[in-house]
């Protein structure tokens, strides 16, 4: 199976969870903080003709193995804003390089991998002189 890779980069609070969040057809980006995404999304979306609802899995961690299917998206949010909790407080960081891998399969999904990056608000310092 061939998958292609798209990658959402952009400034903070550019829509790039957004447009995953439009292709996968729910919500589930946590929004309660300046910086919703803190760690990368690894999205692979997978075409299942018998999936007749968009099941999602998460990859279980330092594993290449996925969890149990979840399908409600306040779940999947849950899942995201626990990982990311756990990680950052664990290294003491607001923003990790690790990704959360999340599969999710729907019969009207094609296959392609898209990755979400957490966006970073660039401040550029200007002296006159």
């Amino acid at each position: 199976m061939s998958y292609r890779f798209e990658f959402a980069l952009g400034n903070q609070s550019d829509g790039k969870s957004s447009l995953l969040e439009a292709l996968l057809g729910f919500r589930f980006n946590v929004r309660e903080i300046e910086m919703g995404t803190r760690q990368p999304l690894i999205l692979q979306m997978v075409h299942c003709c018998s999936a007749l609802e968009p099941r999602c899995r998460f990859q279980e961690e330092d594993s290449k193995e996925y969890g149990s299917p979840v399908v409600s998206a306040s779940t999947i949010a849950d899942v995201i804003k626990s990982r990311t909790e756990a990680l950052l407080k664990k290294t003491k960081t607001s923003v990790s390089p690790k990704p959360i891998v999340m599969r999710a399969e729907f019969a009207h999904y094609p296959n392609l991998t898209i990755i979400d990056t957490p966006g970073f608000d660039l401040k550029v310092a200007c002296w006159l002189i």
